[in-house]
């Protein structure tokens, strides 16, 4: 009896033993992770709320530098163009004269388009119009910023910040009407939380909350995003009788994670050189002749199956991993084209390079010592990077300095889908500009984006850039560029990517013999 008493009492205890840790890690998991979540939420409430201060700094100071404007003689529409293409966050500039609009950024204006109050006023005195349907460009919904005589239209997306995809953020004004929202939310909840701006948690939702006199931001998030925090913590406490068990699943998951972790798998690729170089070619309008291309890293996974660029590029320059990618990209360059490059000293390979790359130059002695060791000449390696890469002007300078002086171009790569602005090119020494495909795309269209594309490529002219043009799949493109003065171009109206030999060969049968001009540097 005594035996079997204490055999129940101990049962009870390992119950107890087994249980009352469990719940109390179990609470404090909860604890954090919803903790961790809240935190995450006020920083991206944050990140908006900067975001939309930005935006409105830039729009008043555009409004501000136009005080006492009026007329729309040439000059001031000149003015209001080129403020315009400065500020990244102002897409139109328009003036009102007499109670109807008279001209904006874009020339002249026909149509009657009369003046109307502001919804309301933000703190620092400018009007505030929300859903507003562009009359004259045509385009999507803007948020209007006005002030005196002038207004700035304003694309609401520019407003927030990238995301979690279980994260929806949103931006209010000061008085609560709602500006811009990422994705879908509850509208009651939308409601409650422009109206009282308090982070906190309810049933389903948790949300965090930023504000200044003219903004209120917010972002919210499913209860499920904790649970999916708790598991990881939840997953390592079970029973002590069951503890052997409990390591042996430990084990496995920690190895399972570690495997299926994007950022280790990315590692593993690099390391087992699992990455190829594909050729776009290059076509310059003038001659018709392919000139080069530019080399984009393809990276085909265990299973056989290519892995989007955009996902696995954004992953290795989030995690650091990116100069090894880069380092693969020069060396299979070297690897593939360097006889045809040493036997075609015309031909030139641009290569991306990422923006911490360019800040810190450490790609250039790899570069230099594959060149090196191959005989191909540093006039023939042009280097791209993202306006992302030119954020830190000085580093940048250095870099494309360095670059030049080893007898490198130097491109900016996608412009104008990032935070260029005119001021900051002028500063760089740079030799060509690429026009992204979305401006490419948008000609021939009565859109906003095709009113743009003529003013970047007089930019380029103006500064005295190559122009390369991306993305172009019509003979209608094609055309128009010419006619613009745009040097080079690229996309599938020519030839998609292509490995190694079938660039070769694509060369080859399209320039059959015919050699252009080697390009030289700029002075």
């Amino acid at each position: 009896m005594q035996r079997r008493t204490i055999l129940i009492l101990a049962a009870c205890l390992a119950i107890c033993a087994g249980i009352a840790p469990l719940v109390a890690i179990a609470y404090l998991s909860q604890t954090r992770a919803t903790q961790a979540e809240q935190q995450h939420l006020a920083e991206y409430a944050q990140w908006t709320l900067k975001r939309a201060n930005i935006t409105l700094t830039e729009a008043e100071d555009a409004l501000r530098q136009l005080k006492g404007a009026h007329g729309c003689t040439p000059a001031h529409i000149v003015r209001m163009r080129r403020l315009t293409i400065d500020a990244r966050s102002v897409d139109e500039i328009g003036h009102y004269q007499g109670g109807r609009l008279t001209c904006t950024s874009w020339g002249q204006v026909q149509a009657v388009v009369p003046e109307s109050a502001p919804h309301e006023r933000l703190a620092n005195g400018l009007g505030l119009y929300l859903h507003v349907k562009p009359r004259i460009t045509r385009g999507s919904e803007m948020l209007v910023l006005s002030d005196g005589a002038h207004n700035v239209l304003i694309q609401p997306q520019r407003m927030d910040v990238l995301l979690d995809s279980h994260i929806t953020v949103g931006v209010a004004t000061g008085q609560g009407r709602l500006v811009a929202l990422s994705g879908k939310a509850d509208p009651r909840l939308v409601e409650r939380l422009t109206r009282t701006a308090e982070s906190g948690t309810d049933e389903h939702h948790l949300f965090a909350v930023a504000r200044t006199p003219n903004f209120i931001a917010f972002a919210i998030s499913d209860q499920s995003a904790v649970q999916d925090h708790l598991g990881n913590e939840l997953r390592l406490l079970i029973p002590v009788g069951l503890f052997v068990s409990a390591i042996l699943i430990g084990v496995v998951a920690w190895v399972s994670r570690d495997r299926l972790s994007p950022q280790k798998e990315l590692a593993r690729a690099i390391r087992r050189r699992e990455f190829v170089v594909h050729y776009q070619p290059i076509i310059e309008l003038s001659t018709d002749l392919c000139v080069g291309a530019e080399a984009l890293i393809r990276w085909c996974g265990p299973d056989g199956k290519w892995i989007a660029p955009d996902s696995f590029l954004s992953l290795a320059e989030e995690t650091g991993l990116v100069a090894g990618i880069t380092d693969l990209l020069i060396e299979h360059v070297v690897e593939d084209l360097t006889q045809m490059l040493t036997a075609e000293r015309s031909v030139h390979i641009a290569i991306n390079i990422a923006a911490s790359d360019m800040e810190s130059g450490r790609f250039l002695p790899v570069l230099k010592a594959a060149l090196a060791r191959s005989g191909v000449a540093p006039s023939q390696i042009w280097l791209e990077a993202t306006e992302r890469g030119f954020m830190d002007a000085e580093a940048a300078r250095r870099t494309i300095e360095a670059a030049r002086a080893e007898g490198h171009m130097v491109a900016v790569d996608d412009f104008g889908t990032g935070y260029s602005s005119l001021s900051l090119l002028e500063t760089l020494p740079l030799d060509a500009l690429k026009i992204d495909r979305s401006f490419v795309a948008a000609i021939g269209k009565n859109t906003a984006t095709s009113i743009v594309t003529p003013h970047i490529i007089d930019m380029a002219h103006s500064l005295k850039f190559n122009i390369v043009a991306e993305g172009v799949e019509t003979a209608e493109q094609e055309d128009y560029l010419r006619k613009a003065g745009v040097q080079f171009v690229q996309g599938w109206l020519y030839a998609k990517a292509l490995p190694a030999d079938a660039f070769v060969a694509y060369y080859r049968k399209r320039n059959g013999g015919k050699i252009s001009p080697f390009l030289k540097l700029p002075p």
